[in-house]
């Protein structure tokens, strides 16, 4: 059968598509409008069906994800004993509230001794003490090699300063 303009039209005025799809469907019906009407609502319910299970995986990556940053702790221990195990959460929350007090109580925790770690479930996660270990013992380091150098250039100065007061002793005059 020969698809109209008409059929189209009386097709689009029905379902609200485009020419393009309105021709489609009419070839698809072999010119039965009714056909058409059933092929595109198809169409349009698959099209939902898709885009509803896309939206629901997209909310289970979501949650999934709050759910690990939720279940997340920040745990304090010291030779075996813990001493804190609280969601990591709050000690953000208390952390951006008491910034300096917070990184005061840190740096105090390390030099006592203290491990802090970030564990998810039974995995550890991230280990704070290694790493503040990690930067303490290359600031170390860095500041061993400054006072060396201070020490040297110390020496230098002391060993000029001598050569100078001894080349001085010796162009000395002297006249009575």
């Amino acid at each position: 059968m020969k698809i109209t303009l008409e059929m189209i039209d009386e097709l689009r005025s029905r379902v609200n598509v485009s020419y393009e799809e309105a021709k489609g469907a009419l070839e698809n019906s072999e010119g039965d409008i009714v056909q058409a009407i059933i092929f595109l609502e198809r169409q349009k319910k698959g099209h939902k069906q898709k885009s509803k299970q896309s939206k629901s995986k997209n909310e289970g990556s979501a949650n999934k994800a709050l759910n690990s940053f939720l279940s997340t702790d920040f745990v304090l221990k010291r030779k075996d004993k813990v001493y804190l195990n609280i969601p990591l959460w709050i000690v953000l929350i208390v952390g951006a509230f008491t910034v300096p007090f917070s990184i005061i109580l840190l740096v105090l925790l390390v030099l006592l001794g203290y491990q802090m770690r970030i564990v998810t479930g039974k995995k550890t996660k991230f280990d704070i003490s290694k790493n503040v270990d990690k930067v303490t013992k290359k600031f170390k380091e860095t500041t061993d090699k400054i006072f060396e150098e201070i020490e040297e250039e110390q020496k230098e100065t002391t060993r000029n300063r001598n050569d100078d007061e001894e080349d001085n002793d010796e162009d000395e005059i002297i006249i009575q």
